[in-house]
């Protein structure tokens, strides 16, 4: 039997798209991913997420840092789930230094 043929059907998760927002973040944001955290909920059919972390100064701006990472978790969700994203907002909670977090 082909597999295209097998009945049943593929559910992802909230959990799941906010483990790989929170990865994917963290990653752009050049942080731990225990930095990082993202929410997300349906927007008509497709995902609005909503990401909290930490950033690392240095090189560009924050706000160029933010607008970035926005671009990339919308690209990577859609690439690594085939989901749609309508929206993501970027909320930067502290700074992460080399040494230790400080708030």
């Amino acid at each position: 039997m082909d597999r295209a043929q097998i009945p049943g059907r593929v559910v992802v998760t909230s959990r799941a798209y906010e483990r790989i927002a929170a990865a994917v973040s963290a990653e752009a944001l050049g942080v731990p991913r225990r930095a990082a955290s993202a929410r997300v909920r349906d927007d008509a059919g497709r995902i609005a997420a909503e990401v909290s972390a930490g950033a690392r100064v240095g090189g560009e701006s924050i706000l160029a840092r933010a607008a970035r990472t926005r671009e990339v978790v919308a690209a990577r969700l859609t690439d690594l789930t085939g989901a749609s994203v309508s929206d993501v907002r970027i909320h930067l909670t502290h700074h992460i230094d080399d040494d230790r977090r400080t708030s």
